[in-house]
């Protein structure tokens, strides 16, 4: 009998001691988040497509005439919000880097054209929906359309947030003078 109120003791005993309050790992994990929290307030996540600064320079000589010199390249301190999502105290934002063009025209070493290219120039000649989160995607030569009188290029521009397109044709002749034609909108 004394042998098993000594065994009622000890486990008496031992569940006395290991009720000492100390905390298990679900309380200790909640604490660990909930000094986290309180240390750092916010996170703030961005994320650019493309990741870094691009630049494209290309160099075309059109019909033994036109010495075309363009510059595509993307802004590095500007983007167009795509999507936004805050979790708790995390803020994640998905941009579009804005790109820009340089055009320059030459015949024989003289300047006839020398333009900077924008989604904003554009979104002066019309009020459409499409102009409020478009950038320039893309400007290049068009062989196909370029003569010895005047050289073609076009501009394509881009709506990232409705993955909607536009595409223009810019005419460059010999006195510098030019032409901007709509050639497809993709904005439907």
């Amino acid at each position: 009998m004394k042998k098993i109120v000594f065994i009622l003791m000890c486990i008496f005993a031992v569940t006395i001691c290991s009720c000492d309050r100390r905390s298990s790992k679900k309380e200790r994990l909640e604490h660990a988040v909930h000094e986290f929290n309180n240390k750092y307030k916010s996170l703030d996540i961005k994320t650019y497509y493309p990741e870094a600064y691009v630049e494209i320079k290309t160099d075309s000589i059109v019909s033994k005439t036109f010495h075309v010199s363009i510059v595509n390249h993307s802004l590095s301190d500007t983007g167009i919000l795509i999507k936004e999502s805050i979790n708790g105290k995390s803020k994640s934002a998905h941009y579009h880097r804005v790109f820009e063009s340089e055009i320059n025209i030459k015949i024989a070493d003289k300047m006839i054209f020398d333009k900077h290219i924008s989604a904003k120039n554009f979104s002066a000649f019309s009020n459409s929906h499409f102009w409020r989160y478009a950038t320039l995607e893309h400007v290049w030569v068009n062989e196909e359309h370029s003569d010895p009188t005047k050289v073609a290029l076009n501009l394509s521009f881009m709506n990232p947030k409705d993955h909607t397109y536009q595409l223009y044709e810019l005419l460059v002749d010999r006195e510098g003078n030019e032409l901007i034609t709509l050639i497809k909108d993709y904005t439907s």
